[in-house]
């Protein structure tokens, strides 16, 4: 299985309320998308965001991010964020990392920051797999 099965596995078991079977799978999911992040740094490459392996790739280091930032692992999360901007082709994409970078680097909480800065009510047609949409308000941080 790719990346891709692998994350959707995460996704099933998560709805379920199979905490170990998630685990598992995104543990899957994560150490193949971590290759290649490695292989996509080492090699300055870009993502292929039109190939699905490495679309889900993408999206399962954007979820470890998240999870960096709730486990207050705020320097890794920047660091790594700040990594993904030069490695998609995507401004949108980019741009939702450098917001997501720009709200850890301001040392607010996930929680506050998806409250007051992502607009959640937005589904990004391109890619509705990511929390890409920020309010005006996102701006303040940007100035800051």
């Amino acid at each position: 299985m790719g990346v891709k099965e692998h994350y959707y596995e995460f996704r099933s078991a998560l709805s379920k309320g199979d905490v170990q079977k998630a685990e598992e799978e995104f543990e899957k999911a994560f150490n193949e998308a971590y290759i290649l992040y490695q292989h996509k740094l080492n090699n300055n490459e870009k993502f292929n965001l039109k190939d699905d392996n490495e679309l889900f790739a993408v999206v399962t280091l954007f979820d470890n991010m998240i999870g960096m930032w709730k486990e207050g692992m705020m320097e890794e999360g920047i660091v790594f964020a700040e990594s993904m901007v030069d490695l998609v082709d995507s401004l949108k994409l980019k741009e939702m990392f450098k917001g997501f970078s720009i709200g850890m680097q301001s040392g607010i909480g996930l929680d506050e920051f998806m409250r007051e800065y992502v607009d959640l009510s937005k589904v990004d047609p391109e890619f509705p797999q990511f929390l890409c949409n920020f309010k005006e308000k996102i701006k303040e941080l940007i100035a800051q």
